[in-house]
């Protein structure tokens, strides 16, 4: 029998609902997949409670009454000039006891962040603000629900993804996070959001995501295991002062850190070397080693050329130099998952609410992680920094899509029995 459209809207949202009921089972049991919750350092504790789990969404809510034809949708496109989907329009509003951390308190009811008024898609942004706007009608098209009262954490079964409203916070300096929680770690992470870390890692386990591990270093053995779990691809929607849409990858906005020393080892210095008296080239004559801090220019490294005429000289200041250009972020994401803590006295405490949403340097209380080693012991020793080129205005609005790559196999398989089908038919 074929289903009329509001039956089959009706169908998916009840299919939908089914899914978040067993995943939300999942972290009440504390447990995923049947393994048991990672336990993590009792430092290291904040403030969500597993009873802040979003609320199943409600079918009756659905909106019977919009309907457009589907269209492809470009997922590796670096611009786009229409919404982050083209799917039939569906937005599925559900209540949910998704409050925030301690330290990010909740918003008056005329705040814009309680209002269902889907044009409300972050924050307001101050009237003296140079940041950008995403147009009103960003989200028309796409089919999501919402998994949190703020309506900042969309859930898109259809096109597996997660699209998530944030804000510019930062566009130059060290970085230890792509993606904080509101009023956490905006001096370190360039994007912030007004929705709890532990709705995002709710909706990725909506979408079949498998959590792996946090990175980690064995002093002892000298040893370290980078972060693992499932890949997860970070999109970026913004608009320009001109009002285009962009799409782009999220590692085009961090780089490799360029502020820490460049060195290289000379017991004697060359004989016509002559040092500038406080200039940023200088010499350690106790362990030895001429050093210089920051990335160098093209006109300094002429200038330091002109110093000495050694050639172990020179080729360390060239060194310095190439060591200094701008690297851009090619590492991915993964889904580390973070952990819980209970101290005994209160309920569990999802650990990435303290700041640790998507980060750069490795931390054991990631949800998401980079896939390679970034040291968080310390400013001289973090690994990214903001490419601040490349990033839109402070305040500017973001909305981030995050999209659970598939494993080479299943693709594979799935291309497989693609192929068949299609010989089949013809």
């Amino acid at each position: 029998m074929k289903l009329t459209p509001s039956k089959e809207r009706a169908t998916n949202i009840f299919h939908s609902s089914a899914v978040m009921f067993v995943v939300l089972l999942c972290l009440a049991a504390g447990c995923d997949d049947g393994t048991a919750v990672k336990e993590a350092d009792s430092g290291m504790a904040t403030s969500l409670t597993t009873e802040d789990a979003p609320a199943l969404p409600d079918a009756s809510t659905a909106n019977d009454d919009s309907e457009s034809d589907a269209s492809d949708q470009s997922d590796n496109a670096t611009e786009a000039s229409a919404s982050p989907s083209d799917t039939p329009a569906e937005s599925v509003s559900a209540e949910d006891t998704d409050g925030p951390a301690d330290s990010e308190k909740t918003p008056p009811a005329d705040s814009a962040d309680d209002t269902d008024d889907p044009a409300a898609v972050t924050e307001a942004v101050p009237e003296k603000s140079q940041g950008t706007k995403l147009p009103e009608d960003f989200l028309e098209g796409s089919q999501t629900t919402s998994l949190n009262q703020q309506k900042t954490v969309l859930l898109d079964l259809t096109g597996k993804r997660i699209l998530l409203k944030a804000r510019v916070c930062l566009t130059e300096g060290l970085l230890e996070m792509l993606l904080c929680p509101h009023q956490t770690k905006e001096h370190e992470s360039i994007l912030s959001t007004k929705a709890a870390a532990f709705t995002v890692h709710t909706g990725l386990l909506a979408l079949g995501c498998k959590e792996g591990q946090a990175a980690r270093y064995d002093s002892e053995n000298e040893t370290y295991t980078p972060a693992s779990g499932q890949i997860i691809d970070v999109f970026l929607h913004w608009a320009d002062a001109e009002g285009k849409l962009h799409r782009e990858r999220a590692q085009n906005w961090v780089r490799r850190s360029r502020q820490h020393y460049y060195q290289a080892e000379f017991k004697t210095l060359p004989k016509d070397l002559k040092l500038i008296p406080d200039g940023n080239l200088r010499y350690d004559d106790v362990n030895q080693y001429l050093f210089w801090y920051g990335p160098m220019s093209d006109d300094e490294l002429t200038d330091c050329l002109k110093m000495s005429s050694d050639e172990k000289f020179q080729a360390a200041m060239r060194r310095f130099h190439k060591e200094g250009q701008e690297k851009p972020m090619v590492a991915d994401w993964v889904f580390v998952g973070s952990g819980f803590y209970e101290d005994g006295d209160s309920a569990k405490q999802y650990l990435a609410e303290g700041g640790y949403m998507i980060c750069v340097a490795n931390f054991p209380m990631a949800m998401l992680d980079v896939s390679t080693p970034s040291d968080s012991n310390g400013t001289e020793s973090l690994a990214y920094e903001a490419a601040t080129e490349q990033l839109p205005p402070r305040d500017s609005e973001v909305m981030i899509e995050l999209v659970p790559r598939q494993a080479k196999k299943a693709v594979n398989e799935k291309a497989a029995a693609d192929e068949v089908t299609t010989e089949k038919t013809e």
